[in-house]
């Protein structure tokens, strides 16, 4: 929890929690994806060995197949290094179709990676790498069958692979679908930071320590990866998983990041670890993350004219080099698959984390002007609104000063120097502000050692005196309490609904919310969607298009300001809802499926029209994992009483399908959530036929990522199966039994 000065202590309550006419915030950064770290040794491979992390395949094509593999020779860590591949059809390697000579060099940390084409349609391959008269593990893939080809699909998709403590029992039981045709990753596939206190497990097993503590980034109690080493060493520590080895030598792999591939919750080259106290923009260490992702996966982007990553690929060989991931792949006549990057073009969170709380973004003019008087004056709207005073005129101006002395030592309390404080204090004291939360920053300035020195006036004695001013939407109404909302509560995270409904309508309005993929992505998808002739599209988004809202009115034990609709999550598509409508329209003109993650949590969705199948993650924490984990350090604990066994008690699952069904009942085109699982971690298979869909949903209690279940031969005790199916006929989503 964070220190707060001992005069400002006693009037904390209200200054962090307090919301006029709504609920506050409930926790934290819950689940923008997941949280992950590094290993303890430094060595983290058998030295025995010169390929540390075996082999992999990727970007499976009818004729072509990437393939992927990295040396090691302590001897000859500076040089680059020869090596041979060789490809057979059988895993004997009888007789080889093709023996290429390679160069590991040591500018890639000796990865190599490269295009191997003219292969046959549909057919399995067996490669392996010979370096210094040793070989690799042998690796197998498969390429896509034709284009115009009547062939059924089988793959699976996973995202969000926690190592810190945790272990990938997940694909202990994957491994068992040996006819899958290839996996898709939809994203942090590793965790940038290392020892992150609230979601990564610190212990004796699984850990990282950075070798480049130059490179790294120092939070209090933990760190993240900033240099190209530091990236390099999260890639080798996780591939040396002997589960995630046996995942890529067994089946190809089409991937896509999110945001722990660079920093959680980015957007662009913009970190969000300060909540705005400073600015976050490093296009050195998106670069340096993008970089080493090219390195260490197994896809076609990387690699020079020739298909070989090289030392004139296009391998980010500077800061301005642009990486575009997103592309299309089929899989003969019954399936396209469509790959989105939503995180490197997309615009900030439409919520500030460094706005402060007490500033109207919506005036009681500007509330009529778009949304009517009706609307102003109507109760269930009015208990959102605020009183607001404009500080610049109000009592001619005579609060501007004390305000502004205040904002300055809250901003300081908050870490900042006099001249920082000063320029914040100056920049948020202006305009309207909530009448309510400046009184209250007065209030617990008069309560303090200095208000003895120099007590200041109130700005109304009587709460009364409210009724009679102008009302408004400021920050606080939604659930900004925070002068920087670091883990992104009332930004990101637990937003009240009903309030930020209106903003995000304001911003939309005023055409202030820029394109989520960014203009060139957005032509790319619709014209990319539109020339699909697959029987199914397979929409791959690394975080999930279900709508996210809980309903916490029902919770008994609750203070009345919490009962109201929260949006979870705003970090994903709840956060630009209205270019998910166009998104999902576009989806609806062809049968189409999307396939989603990053949330740690499975839904299954009816967008009416589009299935979305959102799938939990591989072992990072989940998101009832989460919640009280967050609460616990939150200041509401200090406040409410027992809410940590509140919160870990809420059968959140249940709340969000009974909120998303009222919700449906009041909008029956809402997206309605036939499925959730909030406590487990799962992959989910997808069967992709001319005339269905049909996904299986395998789930593992969340705390057995702690163990090591990777030799347990009852492995499939430990998974339950959920199965629905959809019909191209009439886009019908019904539970199947399998």
């Amino acid at each position: 929890m964070k220190k707060k000065l001992d005069y400002l202590e006693n009037r904390r309550n209200v200054l962090k929690l307090m919301m006029l006419g709504s609920g506050a915030i409930i926790a934290p950064g819950i689940l923008t994806g997941c949280t992950d770290g590094s290993s303890k040794a430094d060595a983290i491979t058998d030295e025995k060995t010169n390929f540390p992390q075996s082999v992999a395949s990727g970007d499976p094509r009818a004729n072509s197949v990437v393939l992927w593999t990295r040396i090691e020779d302590p001897e000859k860590s500076e040089q680059d290094l020869e090596m041979t591949l060789e490809i057979s059809l059988d895993e004997n390697f009888s007789t080889n179709l093709l023996t290429k000579q390679l160069t590991a060099y040591s500018e890639y940390s000796h990865t190599v990676k490269v295009k191997i084409d003219q292969l046959n349609p549909y057919t399995y391959y067996y490669y392996r790498f010979k370096y210094n008269g040793i070989y690799s593990n042998t690796g197998r893939t498969k390429t896509a069958p034709l284009e115009y080809s009547d062939t059924d699909a089988k793959f699976a998709f996973v995202s969000c692979q926690d190592y810190i403590g945790r272990y990938y029992n997940v694909f202990a039981h994957m491994l068992q679908q040996d006819d899958l045709d290839f996996i898709v990753h939809l994203g942090d596939y590793i965790y940038e930071t290392n020892g992150e206190p609230l979601t990564q497990i610190t212990g004796d097993e699984r850990q990282i320590s950075f070798r480049d503590k130059e490179g790294i980034i120092v939070f209090k109690g933990y760190e993240a990866a900033r240099s190209i080493d530091n990236y390099r060493q999260l890639y080798q520590v996780y591939r040396s998983d002997p589960l995630l080895q046996k995942l890529h030598e067994r089946f190809p792999m089409i991937a896509i990041w999110d945001d722990h591939e660079f920093s959680n919750d980015n957007y662009g080259a913009h970190a969000n670890y300060y909540g705005g106290r400073k600015d976050e923009l490093d296009r050195k260490r998106f670069h340096n993350s993008q970089r080493v992702y090219l390195e260490y996966m197994p896809m076609e982007v990387g690699l020079d004219a020739s298909g070989i990553m090289s030392l004139n690929s296009e391998l980010l060989l500077d800061d301005d080099n642009e990486v575009i991931i997103y592309r299309n792949f089929n899989f003969g006549s019954n399936l396209d698959l469509i790959l989105s990057d939503y995180r490197s073009y997309r615009p900030d969170h439409l919520i500030k984390e460094d706005a402060f709380p007490a500033t109207v973004f919506a005036d009681k003019n500007r509330l009529i002007s778009h949304f009517g008087n009706d609307f102003y004056t109507h109760p269930d709207n009015q208990r959102y609104f605020g009183a607001y005073i404009d500080v610049d005129t109000y009592s001619g101006g005579s609060f501007s000063s004390p305000l502004k002395k205040i904002a300055k030592l809250m901003y300081e309390t908050e870490g900042l120097n006099t001249r920082e404080a000063e320029e914040r204090a100056n920049t948020a004291i202006r305009g309207n502000l909530n009448a309510y939360y400046c009184n209250e920053m007065i209030k617990a300035y008069n309560d303090s050692p200095f208000g003895i020195i120099s007590r200041e006036e109130l700005i109304y004695e009587d709460d009364s005196q409210l009724e009679d001013m102008d009302k408004g939407l400021a920050y606080i109404n939604g659930g900004k309490t925070d002068l920087f909302a670091s883990t992104g509560i009332g930004t990101r995270y637990m937003v009240v609904k009903d309030v930020f409904d209106i903003y995000i309508e304001l911003k939309q309005n005023e055409g202030a919310i820029s394109s989520v993929y960014g203009l060139t992505q957005q032509n790319w998808i619709s014209n990319t969607l539109a020339a699909s002739s697959a029987s199914w599209r397979v929409y791959a988004s690394s975080v999930s298009l279900a709508p996210m809202i809980v309903d916490l009115s029902s919770i008994d034990k609750l203070d009345s300001l919490f009962k109201t609709e929260f949006y979870i999550n705003l970090d994903q598509f709840d956060g630009f809802k209205f270019q998910r409508k166009l998104l999902l329209n576009k989806l609806k003109d062809k049968s189409s499926i999307v396939i989603s993650g990053d949330i740690h949590s499975t839904f299954v969705t009816d967008h009416h029209g589009v299935v979305e199948f959102t799938g939990s993650s591989v072992s990072s924490c989940t998101f009832s994992e989460a919640l009280p984990k967050y609460i616990e350090t939150s200041d509401i604990s200090d406040h409410i009483e027992n809410i940590e066994e509140i919160v870990a008690n809420l059968d959140l699952g249940k709340l969000l399908l009974d909120s998303n069904s009222a919700q449906n009942n009041i909008d029956p085109d809402f997206s309605l959530i036939k499925a959730v699982d909030m406590k487990s971690n799962a992959y989910v298979v997808i069967e992709v036929t001319a005339e269905n869909v049909n996904s299986l949903i395998y789930s593992i209690a969340a705390e057995k990522s702690v163990e090591m279940l990777y030799e347990t031969e009852n492995i499939n005790d430990y998974f339950s199966l959920r199965s629905f199916n959809v019909q191209k006929s009439d886009m019908n989503l019904s539970r199947a039994i399998k």
